[in-house]
């Protein structure tokens, strides 16, 4: 718990401030936490500092956990790759929640494509845990990867709208139980 905790306590703290600060239009049942650090919008620094905040103090708190044990534990390099894509996705903004012909198509992209990067690491690492864990630890692997699975396709289907379930609650569900596994850890 001690590794993971610090990143998500304070990726968790910048969310809130930067709702604060949210983009005219912005619905948090509708926008995602990405739309909060938008492009064109005055203050998407805010949210660029969560998401390289969160990527940095996450793989710190992993490295020290391989340094403090004296091994690295491979099962965690995916949570790494989960970590670093983050990152990224500060570095990259996505597109405007607003239509507008000034921004850069090639940055939502480099953006959408680390979110889906950082999706991949996690689920992956979910497994890796579950095939690996000692016989009484693997239900709550299962679980979570069950949960993280069954939450990304809801929000695949709520982006494109083929249900009617506002994006931004499916995509803070989803962050939400992915950071219960990652403490739990």
């Amino acid at each position: 718990m001690g590794y993971t905790a610090p990143s998500i306590l304070f990726f968790i703290t910048v969310i809130v401030i930067a709702h604060f600060f949210a983009p005219p239009g912005y619905d948090l049942t509708k926008n995602t936490i990405s739309d909060l650090g938008s492009q064109g919008h005055t203050y998407k620094w805010i949210m660029q500092v969560g998401f390289i905040g969160f990527g940095l103090l996450l793989t710190g708190g992993l490295i020290w956990k391989f340094r403090t044990l004296g091994l690295i534990d491979y099962s965690n390099l995916p949570i790494i790759v989960y970590a670093l894509s983050i990152l990224v996705t500060g570095v990259f903004c996505a597109a405007p929640i607003i239509n507008s012909s000034t921004y850069s198509v090639r940055e939502a992209e480099i953006h959408s494509i680390f979110a889906t990067i950082a999706g991949v690491a996690l689920v992956t690492s979910i497994l890796w845990h579950l095939i690996t864990a000692p016989a009484g630890d693997r239900s709550f692997h299962l679980i979570f990867l069950l949960l993280v699975t069954g939450i990304s396709m809801l929000f695949g289907l709520s982006e494109n709208e083929t249900i009617p379930i506002g994006k931004g609650i499916v995509q803070r569900v989803l962050y939400l139980t992915a950071f219960i596994w990652l403490i739990k850890l």
